[in-house]
Protein backbone atom coordinates (compact mmCIF):
# COMPACT_ATOMS: atom_id res chain seq x y z
CA UNK A 1 0.00 0.00 0.00
CA UNK A 2 0.96 3.74 -0.45
CA UNK A 3 1.59 5.62 2.66
CA UNK A 4 -1.93 7.26 2.51
CA UNK A 5 -3.67 3.95 2.04
CA UNK A 6 -1.59 1.81 5.04
CA UNK A 7 -2.52 4.43 7.31
CA UNK A 8 -6.38 3.96 6.89
CA UNK A 9 -5.49 0.37 8.08
CA UNK A 10 -4.31 1.51 10.22
CA UNK A 11 8.47 17.29 23.96
CA UNK A 12 10.87 16.33 22.78
CA UNK A 13 10.78 19.11 25.85
CA UNK A 14 10.85 22.58 24.82
CA UNK A 15 14.32 22.52 25.98
CA UNK A 16 15.58 20.04 22.98
CA UNK A 17 15.63 17.05 25.54
CA UNK A 18 15.37 13.66 23.27
CA UNK A 19 15.69 10.05 23.54
CA UNK A 20 16.74 7.63 20.71
CA UNK A 21 16.68 4.02 20.66
CA UNK A 22 19.78 2.16 21.90
CA UNK A 23 22.42 0.59 19.78
CA UNK A 24 20.65 -2.57 17.82
CA UNK A 25 21.47 -5.37 15.45
CA UNK A 26 19.29 -3.65 12.83
CA UNK A 27 21.89 -0.52 11.86
CA UNK A 28 19.06 1.50 10.08
CA UNK A 29 16.44 1.74 13.15
CA UNK A 30 15.86 4.78 14.95
CA UNK A 31 13.31 6.03 17.27
CA UNK A 32 12.89 9.33 18.76
CA UNK A 33 10.39 10.09 21.44
CA UNK A 34 8.54 13.18 21.14
CA UNK A 35 6.74 14.91 24.44
CA UNK A 36 6.45 18.68 22.98
CA UNK A 37 2.79 18.44 22.47
CA UNK A 38 2.35 16.83 26.26
CA UNK A 39 4.55 19.85 27.85
CA UNK A 40 3.32 22.59 26.39
CA UNK A 41 -0.79 21.26 26.39
CA UNK A 42 0.00 21.25 30.48
CA UNK A 43 0.75 24.63 30.45
CA UNK A 44 -2.02 25.40 28.28
CA UNK A 45 -4.19 23.59 30.28
CA UNK A 46 -2.73 25.70 33.52
CA UNK A 47 -3.95 29.03 31.33
CA UNK A 48 -7.36 27.42 31.07
CA UNK A 49 -7.82 27.17 34.91
CA UNK A 50 -6.24 30.74 35.58
CA UNK A 51 -9.26 32.03 34.15
CA UNK A 52 -7.30 33.56 30.75
CA UNK A 53 -10.09 34.89 28.35
CA UNK A 54 -11.03 33.15 25.18
CA UNK A 55 -8.70 35.58 22.78
CA UNK A 56 -5.76 34.34 25.10
CA UNK A 57 -6.13 30.59 25.02
CA UNK A 58 -6.70 30.22 21.43
CA UNK A 59 -3.94 32.26 20.57
CA UNK A 60 -1.87 30.19 23.25
CA UNK A 61 -3.14 27.28 21.00
CA UNK A 62 -2.51 28.49 18.17
CA UNK A 63 1.00 29.77 18.77
CA UNK A 64 2.55 27.08 21.13
CA UNK A 65 0.18 23.79 20.59
CA UNK A 66 -0.40 23.89 16.91
CA UNK A 67 3.59 24.10 16.02
CA UNK A 68 3.97 20.82 17.79
CA UNK A 69 5.24 17.97 16.62
CA UNK A 70 2.69 15.73 18.67
CA UNK A 71 -0.08 18.34 16.78
CA UNK A 72 0.40 17.74 13.55
CA UNK A 73 0.77 14.04 13.68
CA UNK A 74 -2.80 14.23 15.12
CA UNK A 75 -4.01 16.44 12.22
CA UNK A 76 -1.72 14.51 9.80
CA UNK A 77 -3.70 11.15 11.05
CA UNK A 78 -6.89 12.14 11.08
CA UNK A 79 -6.73 14.07 7.75
CA UNK A 80 -6.62 10.67 5.90
CA UNK A 81 -10.28 10.34 6.70
CA UNK A 82 -11.97 13.64 6.95
CA UNK A 83 -11.64 17.36 6.51
CA UNK A 84 -9.39 18.11 9.28
CA UNK A 85 -6.77 20.47 10.12
CA UNK A 86 -5.61 22.85 13.07
CA UNK A 87 -8.92 24.57 13.22
CA UNK A 88 -10.72 21.32 13.20
CA UNK A 89 -8.60 20.00 16.00
CA UNK A 90 -8.75 23.72 18.28
CA UNK A 91 -12.51 23.31 18.27
CA UNK A 92 -12.55 19.29 18.85
CA UNK A 93 -10.74 20.28 21.86
CA UNK A 94 -12.42 23.12 23.10
CA UNK A 95 -15.54 21.43 22.59
CA UNK A 96 -14.46 18.42 24.79
CA UNK A 97 -13.47 20.46 27.52
CA UNK A 98 -17.08 22.27 27.48
CA UNK A 99 -15.61 25.67 26.81
CA UNK A 100 -17.13 25.27 22.87
CA UNK A 101 -20.64 24.12 22.38
CA UNK A 102 -22.05 20.32 20.62
CA UNK A 103 -24.54 18.87 19.49
CA UNK A 104 -22.76 15.12 19.98
CA UNK A 105 -24.58 13.37 22.69
CA UNK A 106 -22.69 12.05 25.64
CA UNK A 107 -24.31 8.76 25.78
CA UNK A 108 -25.93 6.25 24.04
CA UNK A 109 -29.46 5.41 24.61
CA UNK A 110 -28.05 2.40 26.92
CA UNK A 111 -26.43 4.87 29.39
CA UNK A 112 -22.99 4.44 28.39
CA UNK A 113 -20.88 6.97 26.71
CA UNK A 114 -20.54 7.75 23.64
CA UNK A 115 -17.02 8.77 22.13
CA UNK A 116 -17.80 12.46 22.47
CA UNK A 117 -18.78 11.22 26.29
CA UNK A 118 -15.28 9.60 26.57
CA UNK A 119 -13.60 12.73 25.25
CA UNK A 120 -15.06 14.75 27.49
CA UNK A 121 -14.40 12.88 30.64
CA UNK A 122 -10.92 12.53 30.02
CA UNK A 123 -9.90 16.21 28.82
CA UNK A 124 -11.71 17.46 31.87
CA UNK A 125 -10.13 15.33 33.69
CA UNK A 126 -6.86 16.33 32.34
CA UNK A 127 -7.89 19.94 33.55
CA UNK A 128 -8.66 19.03 36.79
CA UNK A 129 -5.51 17.48 37.74
CA UNK A 130 -2.26 18.84 35.49
CA UNK A 131 0.07 18.17 38.67
CA UNK A 132 -0.84 14.20 37.75
CA UNK A 133 0.14 14.86 34.47
CA UNK A 134 3.16 15.92 35.12
CA UNK A 135 3.71 13.57 37.76
CA UNK A 136 2.66 11.24 34.55
CA UNK A 137 5.19 13.08 32.04
CA UNK A 138 8.43 12.48 34.27
CA UNK A 139 7.47 8.52 34.86
CA UNK A 140 7.40 8.32 31.22
CA UNK A 141 10.94 10.16 30.83
CA UNK A 142 12.62 7.38 33.43
CA UNK A 143 10.75 4.50 31.57
CA UNK A 144 12.68 2.50 29.16
CA UNK A 145 9.94 2.64 26.79
CA UNK A 146 12.38 1.89 23.75
CA UNK A 147 12.37 -1.99 24.91
CA UNK A 148 9.16 -1.77 22.57
CA UNK A 149 12.43 -1.96 19.72
CA UNK A 150 13.05 -5.21 20.83
CA UNK A 151 9.79 -6.50 21.41
CA UNK A 152 8.68 -6.03 17.78
CA UNK A 153 11.96 -6.80 16.13
CA UNK A 154 11.35 -10.79 16.00
CA UNK A 155 7.74 -10.31 14.67
CA UNK A 156 9.15 -8.00 11.29
CA UNK A 157 11.38 -8.91 8.02
CA UNK A 158 14.81 -7.89 8.39
CA UNK A 159 14.11 -5.87 5.89
CA UNK A 160 11.79 -3.68 7.94
CA UNK A 161 13.12 -0.04 8.81
CA UNK A 162 12.09 1.55 12.00
CA UNK A 163 12.84 5.09 11.53
CA UNK A 164 10.25 6.48 13.45
CA UNK A 165 9.53 9.63 15.71
CA UNK A 166 7.03 8.50 18.49
CA UNK A 167 5.30 11.58 19.83
CA UNK A 168 2.81 11.38 23.31
CA UNK A 169 -0.55 13.75 22.12
CA UNK A 170 -3.10 15.30 23.74
CA UNK A 171 -6.31 14.10 21.95
CA UNK A 172 -9.00 11.85 23.22
CA UNK A 173 -9.99 9.56 20.29
CA UNK A 174 -7.35 7.30 19.13
CA UNK A 175 -5.52 5.50 22.21
CA UNK A 176 -2.55 5.48 19.40
CA UNK A 177 -1.72 5.21 15.46
CA UNK A 178 0.75 5.11 12.96
CA UNK A 179 1.03 7.80 9.86
CA UNK A 180 4.61 6.01 8.47
CA UNK A 181 7.66 7.98 10.17
CA UNK A 182 4.94 9.48 13.05
CA UNK A 183 3.26 7.42 15.21
CA UNK A 184 1.27 8.86 18.32
CA UNK A 185 0.29 7.51 21.92
CA UNK A 186 -2.59 9.71 23.43
CA UNK A 187 -1.08 10.86 27.23
CA UNK A 188 -4.83 11.06 28.21
CA UNK A 189 -5.48 7.58 27.43
CA UNK A 190 -2.19 6.13 29.76
CA UNK A 191 -3.33 2.77 30.86
CA UNK A 192 -2.86 2.22 34.66
CA UNK A 193 -2.91 -0.53 36.46
CA UNK A 194 -5.48 -0.89 39.68
CA UNK A 195 -3.80 1.05 42.06
CA UNK A 196 -3.57 4.16 39.69
CA UNK A 197 0.25 3.39 39.01
CA UNK A 198 0.75 4.04 35.30
CA UNK A 199 1.06 0.35 33.22
CA UNK A 200 4.54 0.53 31.42
CA UNK A 201 4.56 -2.53 30.15
CA UNK A 202 0.85 -2.02 28.56
CA UNK A 203 2.54 1.14 27.03
CA UNK A 204 5.49 -0.42 25.94
CA UNK A 205 3.09 -3.25 23.98
CA UNK A 206 1.52 -0.60 22.28
CA UNK A 207 4.09 1.07 21.26
CA UNK A 208 5.68 -1.82 19.80
CA UNK A 209 2.37 -2.19 17.63
CA UNK A 210 2.60 0.86 16.49
CA UNK A 211 6.12 0.73 15.54
CA UNK A 212 5.02 -2.96 13.56
CA UNK A 213 2.58 -0.65 11.57
CA UNK A 214 5.66 1.81 10.66
CA UNK A 215 8.21 -1.65 9.97
CA UNK A 216 5.40 -2.76 7.51
CA UNK A 217 4.76 0.45 5.87
CA UNK A 218 8.54 0.36 5.41
CA UNK A 219 8.23 -2.65 3.47
CA UNK A 220 5.55 -1.92 1.44
CA UNK A 221 7.49 0.62 0.32
CA UNK A 222 10.34 -0.93 -0.21
CA UNK A 223 8.45 -3.38 -2.44
CA UNK A 224 5.50 -2.98 -3.42
CA UNK A 225 5.59 1.31 -4.29
CA UNK A 226 5.60 0.73 -7.92
CA UNK A 227 2.15 -1.62 -7.53
CA UNK A 228 -0.68 0.54 -8.81
CA UNK A 229 -4.06 0.96 -7.49
CA UNK A 230 -3.20 -0.46 -4.07
CA UNK A 231 -6.41 0.87 -3.17
CA UNK A 232 -8.25 -2.42 -4.30
CA UNK A 233 -6.60 -4.25 -1.78
CA UNK A 234 -6.83 -1.75 0.97
CA UNK A 235 -9.20 -4.51 3.50
CA UNK A 236 -6.29 -7.39 2.45
CA UNK A 237 -3.96 -5.03 3.53
CA UNK A 238 -5.65 -4.25 6.98
CA UNK A 239 -6.12 -7.53 7.45
CA UNK A 240 -2.49 -8.45 7.35
CA UNK A 241 -0.97 -4.90 8.69
CA UNK A 242 -3.56 -5.28 12.02
CA UNK A 243 -3.82 -8.88 12.41
CA UNK A 244 0.15 -9.51 12.48
CA UNK A 245 0.62 -6.71 15.76
CA UNK A 246 -2.46 -8.21 17.14
CA UNK A 247 -1.24 -11.57 17.19
CA UNK A 248 2.40 -11.33 18.14
CA UNK A 249 2.18 -8.24 20.26
CA UNK A 250 -1.10 -7.35 21.73
CA UNK A 251 -1.91 -11.10 22.39
CA UNK A 252 -5.91 -9.77 23.35
CA UNK A 253 -6.78 -14.01 24.92
CA UNK A 254 -4.07 -13.36 27.75
CA UNK A 255 -5.50 -9.47 28.80
CA UNK A 256 -8.91 -9.68 27.35
CA UNK A 257 -9.96 -10.20 31.22
CA UNK A 258 -8.24 -7.31 32.45
CA UNK A 259 -9.40 -4.96 29.95
CA UNK A 260 -12.89 -6.02 30.77
CA UNK A 261 -12.11 -4.94 34.06
CA UNK A 262 -10.48 -1.99 33.78
CA UNK A 263 -11.59 1.56 34.84
CA UNK A 264 -10.88 2.97 30.88
CA UNK A 265 -14.08 2.62 28.96
CA UNK A 266 -11.92 2.51 25.95
CA UNK A 267 -10.33 -0.55 27.39
CA UNK A 268 -14.26 -1.74 28.05
CA UNK A 269 -14.78 -1.19 24.91
CA UNK A 270 -12.30 -2.90 23.39
CA UNK A 271 -13.20 -6.04 25.12
CA UNK A 272 -16.85 -6.08 24.64
CA UNK A 273 -16.03 -5.58 20.87
CA UNK A 274 -13.88 -8.32 20.77
CA UNK A 275 -16.09 -10.75 22.18
CA UNK A 276 -18.65 -9.70 20.02
CA UNK A 277 -17.09 -10.30 16.76
CA UNK A 278 -15.59 -13.47 17.88
CA UNK A 279 -18.66 -15.22 18.07
CA UNK A 280 -19.54 -14.25 14.81
CA UNK A 281 -15.98 -15.18 13.40
CA UNK A 282 -17.42 -18.04 10.63
CA UNK A 283 -19.61 -15.06 9.95
CA UNK A 284 -16.73 -12.94 9.60
CA UNK A 285 -14.88 -15.24 6.95
CA UNK A 286 -17.79 -15.26 4.69
CA UNK A 287 -18.28 -11.12 4.69
CA UNK A 288 -14.47 -10.80 4.19
CA UNK A 289 -14.22 -12.66 1.07
CA UNK A 290 -17.27 -11.16 -0.41
CA UNK A 291 -15.74 -7.68 0.80
CA UNK A 292 -12.14 -8.53 -0.26
CA UNK A 293 -13.71 -9.23 -3.64
CA UNK A 294 -16.02 -6.49 -4.35
CA UNK A 295 -12.75 -4.21 -3.16
CA UNK A 296 -10.65 -5.92 -5.96
CA UNK A 297 -13.13 -5.09 -8.28
CA UNK A 298 -13.85 -1.74 -7.22
CA UNK A 299 -17.18 -2.16 -5.99
CA UNK A 300 -16.31 -1.22 -2.55
CA UNK A 301 -14.97 2.35 -1.45
CA UNK A 302 -12.57 2.88 1.44
CA UNK A 303 -15.27 4.96 3.70
CA UNK A 304 -17.69 1.65 3.35
CA UNK A 305 -14.60 -0.51 4.13
CA UNK A 306 -13.52 1.78 7.22
CA UNK A 307 -17.00 1.63 8.88
CA UNK A 308 -17.35 -2.04 8.80
CA UNK A 309 -14.21 -3.46 9.45
CA UNK A 310 -12.78 -0.55 11.53
CA UNK A 311 -15.50 0.69 13.41
CA UNK A 312 -15.71 0.61 16.95
CA UNK A 313 -12.82 0.56 19.70
CA UNK A 314 -11.84 -2.83 18.13
CA UNK A 315 -13.46 -3.28 14.92
CA UNK A 316 -13.76 -7.15 13.22
CA UNK A 317 -10.58 -6.46 11.06
CA UNK A 318 -8.38 -7.04 14.19
CA UNK A 319 -10.59 -10.30 15.50
CA UNK A 320 -10.24 -12.01 11.41
CA UNK A 321 -6.35 -10.71 10.99
CA UNK A 322 -5.68 -12.13 14.19
CA UNK A 323 -7.07 -15.41 14.31
CA UNK A 324 -5.91 -15.68 9.94
CA UNK A 325 -2.04 -14.55 11.45
CA UNK A 326 -2.61 -17.12 14.43
CA UNK A 327 -3.64 -20.01 11.56
CA UNK A 328 -0.11 -19.03 9.51
CA UNK A 329 1.59 -19.06 12.27
CA UNK A 330 0.50 -22.42 14.00
CA UNK A 331 0.31 -24.34 10.89
CA UNK A 332 3.62 -23.09 8.67
CA UNK A 333 5.53 -21.61 11.24
CA UNK A 334 6.94 -18.47 12.73
CA UNK A 335 8.72 -17.58 9.62
CA UNK A 336 5.90 -17.88 7.36
CA UNK A 337 3.76 -15.62 9.42
CA UNK A 338 6.17 -12.94 9.67
CA UNK A 339 6.51 -12.41 6.35
CA UNK A 340 3.17 -11.53 5.59
CA UNK A 341 4.61 -8.10 6.16
CA UNK A 342 7.01 -8.17 3.25
CA UNK A 343 3.79 -9.06 0.73
CA UNK A 344 0.55 -8.95 2.21
CA UNK A 345 -1.05 -9.95 -1.40
CA UNK A 346 0.10 -13.48 -0.36
CA UNK A 347 -2.20 -13.31 2.50
CA UNK A 348 -4.99 -15.47 1.64
CA UNK A 349 -2.66 -18.01 -0.07
CA UNK A 350 -0.83 -18.45 2.98
CA UNK A 351 -3.88 -18.99 4.68
CA UNK A 352 -5.53 -21.12 2.81
CA UNK A 353 -2.60 -23.65 2.86
CA UNK A 354 -2.53 -23.26 6.89
CA UNK A 355 -6.61 -23.66 6.86
CA UNK A 356 -5.73 -26.70 4.33
CA UNK A 357 -3.15 -28.35 6.89
CA UNK A 358 -5.69 -27.59 9.99
CA UNK A 359 -8.82 -29.00 7.73
CA UNK A 360 -6.83 -32.46 7.43
CA UNK A 361 -6.19 -32.21 11.48
CA UNK A 362 -9.85 -32.62 12.07
CA UNK A 363 -10.75 -28.59 11.94
CA UNK A 364 -13.45 -26.82 10.19
CA UNK A 365 -11.72 -23.60 9.11
CA UNK A 366 -12.66 -21.08 6.10
CA UNK A 367 -10.83 -21.81 2.92
CA UNK A 368 -11.33 -18.75 0.71
CA UNK A 369 -11.66 -19.12 -3.23
CA UNK A 370 -8.25 -19.95 -4.70
CA UNK A 371 -9.36 -18.05 -7.57
CA UNK A 372 -9.70 -14.78 -5.32
CA UNK A 373 -6.23 -16.08 -3.60
CA UNK A 374 -4.40 -16.19 -6.37
CA UNK A 375 -5.67 -12.92 -7.76
CA UNK A 376 -5.04 -10.75 -4.89
CA UNK A 377 -1.34 -12.32 -4.70
CA UNK A 378 -0.68 -11.50 -8.28
CA UNK A 379 -2.23 -8.24 -8.17
CA UNK A 380 0.24 -5.67 -10.11
CA UNK A 381 2.53 -8.36 -10.64
CA UNK A 382 4.49 -7.40 -14.15
CA UNK A 383 3.66 -9.37 -16.78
Amino acid sequence: MNKNTLGLILVLGLLGFSACSPQLEHPEDHVSLDFDMVEAGIDWLDLIQSGAIDEHIRTAFIERIIPTQGCQAIIHHWARFRKWDAEELYAFIMAALGLMPSEEPLRKDDGSLTFFGMRRELWQTALRDTARMRSDLQTLREADLLRSINIVRPFLPEAAVLDVRFSFVLFGHSSAFSVGKENGFDFLQLPRKTDGVLDIEQIIRTFAHELHHSGFASLDEKYLKDVKNQDRLMLLGILAAEGMPTYFIDKPQEHLAAYRDSDNHLMQMAAADWEKHTARLPALYREAEADILANLEGRLNQSVIMQQWMAGAKGPAYVLGEDMIRKIDTYLGHDVAVSVAADYRKLLQLYNRAARRAEARGEQPHIFSDSLADRTAGFGATK
